[in-house]
């Protein structure tokens, strides 16, 4: 049965890097943000009541913020780099790393927000204690995808983004 594309998006289903799911996430969801893009108004001595022309100075950031609740060694692999051994103990590596790739928030809506180059960077959050678990706070920012790709797609309901666009995880 094909799912009816309201326009809602809402509920996150998976979000997933090349392909594979990073694990849970608080029920904070995902939180887009960034920065807004900035202008440079230009004002002529003749014309006082408005600007001449307006400038795009900077085109501003697209990120996505969350926090990985679900903290086993591979979960922790895929989003801060470092090694799993045999028995899934987590090594972090000697120098922080950020993860870039192709993400993918995919919602119980159906919809799929494929970003294309994405670069992720984290640190621990919420502590230790027994009002919450520790998390990795992660911010996920769009990155420009190349020549004529754009920087992220939405694919509506029942639409499958394309598998060859995953870089090979060989």
């Amino acid at each position: 049965m094909a799912e009816t594309n309201t326009g809602a998006i809402y509920g996150v289903k998976a979000l997933k890097y090349n392909g594979k799911a990073l694990g849970l996430i608080s029920e904070d969801g995902l939180q887009p943000g960034g920065d807004s893009p900035s202008k440079t108004r230009i004002w002529a001595a003749q014309k006082r009541n408005a600007p001449f022309a307006v400038l795009k100075s900077t085109p501003g950031t697209k990120t996505w913020t969350f926090t990985l609740i679900e903290l086993l060694g591979e979960n922790m692999r895929q989003v801060m780099g470092g090694e799993v051994d045999e028995n899934g103990n987590y090594t972090p590596p000697a120098e922080d790393k950020d993860v870039q790739g192709v993400f993918d928030i995919e919602a119980v809506t159906g919809h799929t927000i494929r970003i294309y180059n994405g670069v992720l960077t984290c640190n621990f959050s919420n502590g230790i204690n027994f009002s919450n678990v520790l998390g990795i706070e992660s911010e996920l920012e769009m990155q420009d995808a190349g020549a004529d790709n754009p920087p992220y797609k939405i694919f509506a309901p029942g639409q499958v983004p394309p598998a060859d666009e995953i870089p090979s995880q060989s």
